[in-house]
Order: C-alpha cells, then structure tokens, then sequence
C-alpha cells in the first residue's frame, strides 16, 4: 500500500462521485403494496460521496467536492448544503440542461429503508477543476457510479501522490481495471464476495487485496467492520445504538471517519473502532443530519 503524503496540501481529502438530493419519507414499515400515510416528511442533500465530505468536515477535516451537476433548484439546494457543511465545492461543474440525481428514500421505524432514484440521461464531461483538486489533496475519494471517471480521477492521484480511496457498493463494469489503481478499498456487505467468488469474509477480503495490493476492508452493518491488516483480518464490533432513527449513510460515515483515523496514523484497529463510533452515531437521525463531529465520536469511545 502507498502511504499518505506528509507535504502540505490544501485539503485532507477531496470526493469525486454521487451527490443526489434526498427525499426522505418515514413511514411504519416498508411497504409491499397498497397505500400507506407517512409519519413525517423530509427534505436534505445525499448521495455516498458527497455524504462522505459532509462526514469528513464534520470530524474537522478541511474537505473538498468535486461533480458535475445539472443547472436546476435541485443543484443550488445540494451545494447550498454542502457549503453549510463546511465542503469545498468550487470543484462542482453546473450543465444546463441536465438534471441532478434525486432519490427517494423509505424508512421505517426500525430504520431499515429503500432507496428509488434518478439517473441521469447520459453522462456529463468530468468537472474541469478535477485534476487541480486531486493535487490539492492528501487524498481523494471516489465511488464506482461511473467507473471510467473514477479511473481518470485515480490516475490523476497516481500522476501527483494523491492516496486512493474506493467504496464500493455494488460490483460495477471496469473495476478490474480501477482496482489496481487503489490504496483503500472498503467495500459493503457482501460485495467482496461477489467481486472474488469467495464465500469466505476473510478468502474473499485476501482476494479483493490481491486485485488491489492495498488496503481493503468492509462495513458489515450490525455486525461492525472487518478489515485485512498485514495479512491478519480485524473484526470491530459495532457500538450500540440506543435510538436508530435512520441506518442511511451509516456507511459513507464510516469511511469518512476510517480515513480521518487514517490521516491522523491512527494504528489499524483504533481507526476501524473510531469509524464504528460515528456510524453508531450517525443512527440517532435521518441521512447526513446525523453525521457526528469530533468531539462526539471522542465521548462515545471514551464511555465504551
């Protein structure tokens, strides 16, 4: 695995990749068919990598985004929100006459949810300032939504020493390719599985490793995280949540807080506790709203 940069940047960690506005509907369960009357309505910027930003400047990192959008209310909302946040976004590239992503969330009362959402028509020019942000960054971020561009991006950082950073949600075409371009690889529940055809965590994590020659690692919800360290797999359990209100976001949450423990040179097994400690927070409400600072993650770990 590359190391982190030590020389001055202008930002810790710049994200290139899915920013949406959320539309979050609460509801008694999820429902199968039929009608069915919400308990509560609400409206907040979302999306993985943008989430992550949000996370990351939250836990005091100077964070940046990058993304191209389109020209619409739904853009000017999602920036707005990000720049409340903290988060760099002269990087964001407005088109007219495209349309930002929009999804619309389900959750229950136990916190479980669905997700529908928007897709753009057809795919927008990387945002010009994208290269200038990686080399600005100690590290970027990226997602595999559009796999070609999060290639561009992971040469660019290869180019200029950036460290590489991948979630992975779901198997994607082309990450064979983006793999070897990686440094940290945390990848969702199961996807590891589906990537290397191992039924194994630990088998699939040393395969996914073997594709990347990097770090890697996976959120595994309730259940905490489990990460491959010089060749020895660490399992962290998950902190307890007292009141879940929402589970979205948990996950982007994490990986913002595993690369502030990063940055920080954190040894591997605190930094996969830290992260657990704010996506255990980051429970308490819906989205990014519940997304904890510093000093939160602090007291929680302090008092377990």
């Amino acid at each position: 695995m590359r190391q982190l940069t030590e020389e001055p940047r202008a930002f810790d960690v710049v994200g290139f990749g899915e920013c949406s506005i959320d539309e979050v509907w609460v509801v008694p369960s999820l429902p199968p068919a039929g009608k069915m009357r919400a308990l509560k309505r609400d409206r907040l910027g979302g999306g993985q990598i943008a989430t992550a930003m949000a996370a990351c400047a939250r836990l005091g990192l100077r964070a940046a985004f990058c993304a191209t959008v389109g020209d619409d209310p739904d853009a000017t909302e999602l920036i707005a929100g990000l720049e409340d946040e903290g988060v760099d976004v002269a990087g964001i590239q407005r088109y007219a006459r495209a349309s930002t992503r929009v999804a619309l969330l389900l959750v229950d009362e136990r916190g479980d949810r669905a997700v529908i959402e928007t897709a753009r028509a057809a795919s927008l020019p990387a945002p010009p300032m994208l290269r200038d942000r990686i080399e600005a960054a100690r590290v970027v971020h990226l997602d595999v939504t559009e796999p070609a561009y999060a290639m561009l991006a992971a040469h660019h950082a290869r180019e200029h020493g950036t460290f590489v950073s991948l979630d992975i949600d779901h198997p994607a075409p082309g990450l064979d390719d983006l793999l070897p371009l990686v440094d940290l690889c945390i990848a969702a529940r199961g996807v590891a599985e589906q990537l290397t055809g191992e039924s194994h965590l630990e088998a699939a994590l040393r395969a996914l490793q073997a594709k990347t020659g990097g770090l890697v690692g996976c959120t595994l919800d309730g259940d905490g995280a489990a990460l491959l360290d010089d060749g020895h797999l660490l399992l962290s359990p998950a902190f307890p949540v007292d009141h879940l209100v929402d589970t979205t976001a948990c996950g982007d949450t994490f990986r913002a807080a595993f690369l502030c423990a990063l940055l920080e040179a954190q040894p591997p097994r605190q930094a996969l506790r830290f992260a657990n400690a704010a996506a255990a927070l980051k429970c308490r409400d819906i989205g990014r709203r519940g997304c904890p600072t510093r000093a939160e993650v602090n007291a929680l770990m302090a008092m377990t």
